[in-house]
């Protein structure tokens, strides 16, 4: 008896499951954010404002690390986002030449190959 109890739950339960998968509905994405170790890197950067100051740390109140200047090509290492303040919004670490520090999104335009980045340098010269 408790055999076909078992039996019967287990076919109860593998029925609902069939039956609510048949369903008209479109199934439900899942939109992720792009990760470094996934998609080969964060991408290139183009200093998109005439000076940019690097900074060791992702806050406009820490020393400077170094400079750069509009169109100058750079690797984006890693992303950072603050809530606090005046350094709110997002800030990317790049690499430049034998630089790297911290920029403020506004300070960069981001592409998703150097290629991509070298090609809108040219253009902006």
């Amino acid at each position: 008896m408790r055999r076909i109890a078992i039996a019967a739950l287990f076919i109860f339960v593998a029925s609902s499951a069939l039956i609510s998968s048949c369903s008209d509905k479109e199934p439900q994405g899942l939109s992720l954010e792009e990760t470094p170790i996934l998609s080969g890197g964060l991408g290139w950067g183009v200093i998109s404002i005439a000076y940019a100051r690097l900074m060791l740390d992702a806050s406009s109140e820490a020393p400077d690390s170094g400079t750069a200047r509009r169109g100058e090509v750079c690797r984006i290492v890693a992303r950072s986002r603050s809530f606090s303040g005046r350094d709110a919004g997002v800030w990317y670490r790049v690499e430049l030449g034998s630089s790297a520090g911290w920029l403020r999104e506004s300070a960069l335009s981001v592409y998703q190959s150097e290629a991509e980045a070298r090609k809108a340098s040219e253009v902006g010269s």
